[in-house]
């Protein structure tokens, strides 16, 4: 199987937690006008260590827009580049100009008769002290009100871009914790506490754009692993739509510069225009990477509509009482037909715990009609389906008929676990499973090949007694995802470990990480 080098995905192995801020807004020059712009989009973003070429060039397609597009459509943005020391070591730029600018902040707005080169290296627009904190909440809200305030318009769009990590509770520990060693979405390389970078949480990411007082119509996550329920109902009141990706998402292709020629014509229909720029977005991952039906590389974009992600919690609290009440009170029967449909689970990727939490829930519902009744099923497909204004895959996945959903976290005994998998000669092979537990123990297991060769068993414990900094009720059990659905009851209830790779049977594998050259 081909596998895709790691360099040119968002993704990353370690992350971090959020504990300071830095940058503060200006005093806006520009009057207070009307809106005369229809769209203003913001975009938002970091180079993460190994990024700036890639997000340079992604970035750079704003300028490839038609010039006309930009009388009705502002694009406005605030960049961190990498540290001096990334800069040099990615051979990015040339040392000289790696020194100007690493860790420096930029904001400007796009203008098409200019190059991106001559925007982002004018000293002009460095923004605000060096090395500041991209990753404070008080700087993404001091941006986007300096942008509706100085670039005012009827519509908004919120990008940001860097490494994305999905939710694991060991991300979000409460703001007076310890930093931990992992990332939610966006990390700082060059603010960094107790050895560990600074990152947004949901709840951080969340509060800092309630605070800003925009509602957008469009939050665009440009990075990995961010299609997750839990991420979908925190963003659920402050946009109409968010555009996010369940897979990795490359750092090469892209197509940013059809946002603003196609919001910039008349009478845009939204959900037309992001279902047409995520399926462009996704074919130009495929041709930059020369990716085939063969080639097993997996890439998707899908767009939510927000207004129906409550009915489907609705739909999902059901389907989780249900579950919790057959699996403590049914018969040996059941608990047994669940327990297979946990350890068949499909993994959305090798390292993290997160689920296909549609297949997941169909698979029960189907196993179990005495529970759910003929028409359960279908109730749960509409409402998903309603939430979905578009789905688009790379032709790999298209060609085998994967068509994968939103993620979900899903572990045994109220843990949950993280694997790391280390290259083993031809293959890649687990070396320790990490177990985090609802209480905040943290213990590390060895892994062997279980006997019929289609999963991994836990070995002894390694370490014990080490804790990850909070506990499933301070984390997980805040969220807007918990509150309405009660996903932490399953977590605590359900005693069966779910798969730890992609489960056999099926005739493709999930890829596999290239280690050697992530962070």
């Amino acid at each position: 199987m081909k596998k895709i080098l790691s360099a040119v995905l968002y993704c990353a192995i370690t992350m971090s937690m959020l504990t300071s801020c830095a940058i503060e807004d200006n005093p806006v020059t520009q009057p207070e006008q009307e809106p005369t712009a229809e769209y203003t989009i913001m975009y938002y973003g970091h180079g993460g260590g190994n990024l700036d070429n890639d997000l340079r060039s992604m970035i750079s397609a704003f300028y490839k827009a038609n010039p006309d597009a930009y009388k009705k459509v502002n694009v406005v943005a605030q960049y961190k580049f990498s540290t001096t020391k990334n800069l040099n070591k990615r051979d990015v730029f040339t040392e000289e100009v790696n020194q100007r600018i690493g860790s420096k902040t930029i904001r400007w707005i796009v203008d098409p008769t200019k190059t991106f080169d001559d925007q982002v290296f004018d000293p002009g627009n460095i923004y605000g002290e060096d090395n500041a904190d991209i990753t404070c909440p008080d700087s993404l809200t001091n941006f986007i009100k300096w942008a509706a305030k100085a670039y005012p318009a009827k519509k908004y769009m919120l990008i940001i871009n860097d490494h994305g990590g999905g939710y694991m509770p060991h991300d979000e520990l409460p703001e007076t914790t310890t930093p931990a060693p992992t990332r939610g979405l966006i990390y700082d390389d060059g603010n960094i506490v107790n050895g560990e970078k600074n990152h947004f949480t949901a709840k951080t990411f969340k509060r800092a754009i309630t605070n800003a007082g925009i509602r957008f119509e469009t939050i665009y996550m440009m990075a990995c692993l961010m299609n997750n329920l839990e991420y979908q109902f925190e963003l659920k009141d402050l946009c109409d739509y968010v555009i996010a990706s369940t897979f990795l998402m490359p750092g090469v292709g892209g197509v940013l510069n059809l946002l603003p020629e196609q919001l910039s014509q008349p009478k845009v229909d939204i959900e037309q225009v992001l279902s047409a720029y995520c399926k462009a977005d996704v074919e130009s991952w495929d041709e930059i990477m020369h990716i085939d039906e063969n080639m097993a590389v997996y890439t998707d974009l899908t767009v939510t509509r927000t207004a129906n992600i409550e009915p489907l919690g609705e739909m999902m609290r059901q389907f989780t009482d249900r579950l919790c009440n057959t699996y403590a009170n049914g018969t040996e029967h059941q608990k047994d037909i669940i327990d297979s449909c946990t350890a068949n689970s499909v993994k959305i990727q090798l390292e993290r715990p997160y689920y296909d939490v549609a297949k997941y829930m169909s698979s029960i519902i189907k196993a179990l009609p005495e529970v759910y009744g003929e028409d359960f099923f279908n109730q749960m497909k509409e409402t998903f389906n309603s939430c979905l204004v578009a789905q688009n895959y790379s032709k790999y996945l298209t060609a085998h008929d994967y068509m994968v959903d939103y993620s979900v976290l899903l572990g045994a005994n109220g843990s949950y676990s993280v694997i790391e998998w280390l290259p083993d000669v031809q293959t890649i092979r687990p070396a320790l499973e990490h177990e985090y537990g609802a209480d905040g123990s943290r213990t590390f297991y060895s892994l062997t090949r279980s006997k019929d060769g289609t999963d991994y068993e836990m070995g002894e414990p390694i370490e014990e007694d080490v804790t990850w900094g909070s506990t499933l009720a301070d984390t997980y059990e805040q969220l807007e995802f918990d509150r309405i659905v009660g996903w932490s009851r399953w977590l605590r209830l359900n005693r069966q470990h779910p798969s730890r790779f992609c489960p056999s049977g099926l005739n493709y594998q999930l890829p596999m990480p290239e280690t050697e050259t992530q962070n």
